[in-house]
């Protein structure tokens, strides 16, 4: 999917903050609750609520002590800040409701993993602001298209065991060739280990932003920006597809599909906010497919249970039939950039990308204090992007110099 970011707010401890632009349309408007520790949403809730459980009580810091008695604050009396009287209990057990169509609320849907207490925090310490640097409170409304940052810290947060590589760099761009797994922004569980956080340390430039993105699980190809100034020329090369990508993957053939080919259609979002599906309308999306050489697969195939659960997830247009026990690896040239359109549009061919734990079938995640697996990398790469810069008016041409996994054990 294109990003294109407003500039950075400045670093706090070397580490930017995270962004988010608010949809045009509030997916959570009708407030679904969901139920989390620490948390209770109630969509039929008028008016903010805050209570302390009685619980035992654990030691906590000023700074928490104070934070929480100003979200109570917030929540229990908004416009006359009343004093909460001195409570013995555990702070950290508040219930926090917060009402549909307020910006804390969309958060909480948004990132299920990050409970409604955490978002209270980050607020009453003024770390979620939007792009104007206002401070956004429990109480604001949600605002469509309004872009909002937010500082965190993590208590725990795993080493990603892979590394980036710098392909090129100058005045005006970082290229770097991204592992698999590594995120590029923060979000979920990880902050530092993200290749923007990563490269912020390592090049010591504040102002990185990045002009496009790939998916985590992606491997491969993504430019930074260096300068503010400049950055919305090379932003809008990306709008206005003047850059042209290729990308690799693995997945199974199916043979009632002639190649090459082109698929369009139009993607939306689907139930699951995590998700983009296809749907009756006008295309908005378009990818080219080739095939790039067939991987023959012996009985002994490793990939034989990957290929069965494609089989078992084939969509209902294409028969089981069609498929051999074979893979291949095509080169995807995307026209369009639609969240997750690459993934997509492989699924919807019935050639779904190996080790893609989102499409066809959606897998659980797993909770956020489990060990990561890095076993099954999808077998996805962002091999090249070329343009003509907009500044020096060069040919800029970068491609990976990472495999695929999978290749390296089947022929």
């Amino acid at each position: 999917m294109e990003l294109g970011l407003s500039p950075p707010l400045p670093t706090r401890d070397g580490v930017g903050a995270s962004c988010i632009a608010l949809p045009s349309v509030n997916p959570f408007a009708s407030g679904a609750p969901s139920t989390q520790t620490k948390n209770s949403l109630d969509a039929s809730a008028t008016a903010h609520h805050c209570r302390t459980e009685n619980t035992s009580a654990n030691p906590t810091n000023t700074s928490t002590d104070a934070a929480q008695r100003l979200i109570a604050n917030t929540f229990l009396n908004p416009t006359h800040q009343e004093h909460l009287p001195n409570a013995t209990t555990d702070q950290s057990n508040l219930e926090i409701i917060f009402p549909a169509g307020t910006i804390a609320h969309f958060l909480v849907h948004q990132f299920p993993a990050i409970s409604a207490h955490e978002w209270s925090q980050r607020m009453a310490a003024g770390l979620v602001v939007d792009e104007h640097g206002v401070t956004v409170t429990p109480t604001r409304a949600f605002e469509a298209g309004l872009r909002i940052y937010y500082y965190r810290a993590l208590e725990t947060e795993p080493r990603i065991p892979f590394d980036e590589v710098i392909l090129f760099q100058d005045e005006q761009l970082v290229v770097v060739d991204k592992p698999h797994f590594l995120p590029v922004i923060p979000s979920g569980r990880y902050l530092q280990e993200t290749l923007l956080v990563r490269l912020k340390r390592k090049l010591g430039i504040d102002t990185l932003v990045p002009v496009h993105r790939i998916d985590r699980g992606t491997a491969g190809v993504i430019v930074f920006s260096v300068q503010e100034s400049t950055r919305g020329k090379y932003q809008q090369l990306f709008a206005t597809r003047d850059v042209r990508k290729t990308y690799e993957a693995i997945a199974p053939i199916n043979r009632a599909l002639g190649f090459p080919l082109m698929h369009e259609s139009c993607l939306a979002p689907d139930e699951h906010f995590m998700r983009m599906k296809e749907i009756a309308g006008e295309a908005n999306s378009q990818t080219h497919f080739e095939i790039i050489r067939e991987l023959t697969a012996p009985c002994t195939n490793p990939l034989a249970p990957t290929l069965a659960h494609a089989l078992k997830t084939t969509p209902s247009h294409a028969h089981a039939s069609t498929l051999a026990p074979s893979f291949a690896l095509y080169r995807l040239r995307p026209i369009t950039g639609r969240k997750h359109q690459l993934r997509v549009h492989c699924a919807a061919l019935a050639i779904p990308i190996v080790n893609d734990p989102m499409y066809p079938t959606f897998l659980p995640e797993p909770a956020r204090d489990a060990p990561e697996d890095f076993s099954k990398p999808l077998q996805l790469l962002a091999r090249t992007v070329e343009f003509i810069d907009p500044i020096t008016g060069a040919a800029r041409a970068f491609s990976s110099a990472r495999q695929l996994e999978l290749l390296a054990t089947h022929t």
